[in-house]
């Protein structure tokens, strides 16, 4: 389907810090909008009645490890390091076959709540590709470079990159874990391959305040400090969590132009303290995006949820309601990861890829229809989400996906479970 004409959009939230749209349609060409009116009269192959729908950007997933899906309501209620020691047991078990079939569930999962993009760290990042064209999404994806897991080095990223060559699904970067799972020449080896091949590195980063204190004590310095004198920070560098760091430290982020992805519910959930600093990363210039991190750790990959999450936990840190509004977590979740990754979205602007969610008004959450935003940010729930186009192909077509069975994805995810786990609770 080459052209698709959304007739009548009740609302198009263009941008989230630009205005809302009513009654108009949205022509796409070539996986492209091509035209955003009253009363579009070019020719389309198939025209979508959408009096009932708001159209938005769909949105964007910036840390996931997706197949950890397998291992949702597994060690709940632990604080981080003690729940790592219990999940990295039953990892050691995992095969190409189940990391697949966690994978296909978890951009099922996405795909129905309005997710278009993810990026993802986790092992056999091929199984993942895998998924992420099955469904039709788009993933940046990582394989884990951990020194102590054999074969999980460098050259197996490399082997990777090669094999996803040219998709066009398919984004590689690179993942070193984190600083206590690398080591300095580690990651001085992936800081010089993605300078060479201007790939972006990943890293998990001051999650907790054991990992500041431990490298401290190891290096005399905090970890940001860390990295900077390794000259590891520059643009093509993104860290999750970032929530234990001075105001040295961000002003150091910001003036390397490394982007943060803030990840709320994981970090509550896994008790690592301290608030995400949103303020003085905003201050400093450091590009803040939003991810749910693994299913595991949130339990869900409900990128509304997590919208919702953001805003409340910097209102109630900073006794302010004003702290951060609707409009700037929006943004977290749609244009600003697309301007980090250099992607042509985020936005529904005539010229941008067609990467859109739909929601139907008639869902409980959205009424009454007077702020919109304020209703996608929080109110809404992935549940309001009808459909997914990306690039101009649907994904999600009346709440269900195209031309795949979900209840097959769901065997195959469940049997990849039992298979792992067994009885053990």
């Amino acid at each position: 389907m080459d052209s698709v004409l959304l007739r009548n959009c009740r609302f198009v939230v263009t941008h989230a810090k630009k205005r809302v749209l009513e009654n108009v349609d949205i022509l796409i060409e070539n996986g492209k909008i091509s035209q955003i009116g009253k009363s579009i009269k070019g020719e389309a192959e198939e025209k979508i009645d959408c009096s009932q729908k708001i159209i938005m950007p769909a949105l964007f997933n910036a840390h996931t490890h997706a197949s950890m899906v397998l291992f949702r309501g597994y060690r709940d209620d632990q604080e981080l390091q003690t729940w790592l020691q219990d999940i990295w047991k039953v990892e050691a078990k995992l095969k190409p076959k189940h990391i697949y079939a966690g994978a296909l569930y978890a951009c099922m999962e996405m795909a129905k709540s309005g997710t278009w993009c993810f990026v993802d760290m986790y092992f056999e990042e091929e199984e993942v590709a895998n998924a992420v064209k099955k469904v039709g999404l788009t993933a940046l994806l990582g394989c884990a470079i951990i020194d102590a897991i054999k074969g999980w080095d460098l050259e197996r990223s490399k082997k990777f990159i090669k094999n996803v060559k040219g998709s066009e699904n398919i984004i590689p970067v690179l993942a070193p874990h984190s600083i206590y799972t690398c080591s300095e020449e580690t990651l001085k080896e992936v800081n010089e391959f993605s300078k060479e091949h201007s790939l972006f590195k990943t890293i998990h980063l001051s999650e907790t305040r054991k990992e500041v204190f431990d490298c401290v004590k190891k290096y005399g310095k905090r970890p940001v400090e860390y990295l900077h004198d390794l000259f590891f920070l520059d643009e093509k560098t993104v860290i999750f969590h970032g929530s234990w760091v001075t105001k040295n430290e961000i002003k150091l982020l910001g003036e390397n132009k490394v982007s943060a992805v803030h990840c709320p519910v994981s970090n509550m959930k896994l008790a690592t303290g301290g608030a995400f600093p949103m303020r003085e990363y905003r201050e400093q210039g450091v590009r803040i995006m939003l991810g749910t991190d693994g299913a595991c750790s949130n339990n869900s990959l409900d990128m509304f949820r997590e919208m919702k999450v953001a805003a409340l936990l910097q209102k109630w840190f900073r006794w302010k309601g004003s702290e951060v509004k609707a409009e700037e977590v929006l943004e977290y979740t749609t244009n600003s990861p697309c301007a980090c990754f250099g992607l042509n979205s985020g936005s529904v602007e005539i010229g941008k890829d067609a990467n859109l969610a739909l929601l139907d008004v008639r869902h409980y959450s959205l009424r009454p229809l007077r702020n919109v935003i304020s209703n996608i940010v929080y109110s809404a729930t992935g549940n309001c989400v009808s459909d997914l186009l990306v690039r101009g192909k649907w994904i999600v077509k009346d709440g269900k996906l195209v031309n795949l069975e979900e209840e097959k994805i769901i065997e195959k995810m469940e049997e990849a479970v039992e298979d792992l786990l067994g009885e053990e609770k």
